[in-house]
């Protein structure tokens, strides 16, 4: 029997050593191959992080462009306005001369000609005057137009700075999370 417990007792001795698993340290280069490919994700990651950093730096520079160009049409915006509104008052007080003066002045200075000279003198004025009410008309018109334009313009360039503005936190917050992510690591 003391055979029989010998022979169990190197039995149990030697299926213990072949199941044990042996730890051995990591040859050089299994820790070579995880270095290069640590360095080659580092290297990956610094390169998306400089592109991340270099649009981020060139949509700063189209919000402070685009911003300049709002200042610039809120500027002209405001000058055509003004514009407008002393081109509104010269034709009031064009328009209420021409109320409190009638037009029979127009008929009582063709009917005073003395000579048919002075008659044709007196439709000349008659016509420059004309002529000056239509170009002020027509200019009003115009500066009507301009303001308009410059007002949708002026709106449209928000509107694009408002996109610009939200990519720039989207790409901001891509890039302080990517950083965030990259520290942990």
């Amino acid at each position: 029997m003391k055979r029989l417990g010998s022979a169990l007792l190197v039995t149990v001795l030697t299926c213990g050593m072949i199941v044990t698993p042996v730890l051995a340290e990591p040859s050089i280069d299994t820790l070579k191959k995880n270095k290069n490919e640590a360095q080659s994700e580092v290297n990956s990651l610094q390169k998306e992080l400089t592109e991340l950093m270099s649009k981020i730096s060139k949509l700063e520079g189209d919000l402070i462009a685009k911003g300049q160009e709002i200042t610039q049409a809120e500027e002209d915006l405001d000058a055509a306005q003004i514009k407008e509104e002393e081109q509104y008052e010269a034709m009031k007080l064009r328009i209420q001369y021409i109320y409190e003066e009638g037009t029979a002045d127009y008929l009582t200075m063709f009917l005073e000609a003395k000579s048919f000279a002075d008659f044709l003198n007196r439709q000349e004025y008659a016509n420059e005057i004309h002529k000056q009410d239509r170009e002020m008309l027509t200019s009003y018109q115009e500066v009507r137009d301009q303001v308009a334009e410059l007002r949708d313009q002026l709106e449209e360039e928000k509107a694009e700075l408002e996109t610009l503005q939200a990519e720039y936190e989207e790409e901001k917050a891509a890039g302080e999370s990517t950083l965030n992510q990259k520290k942990a690591q």
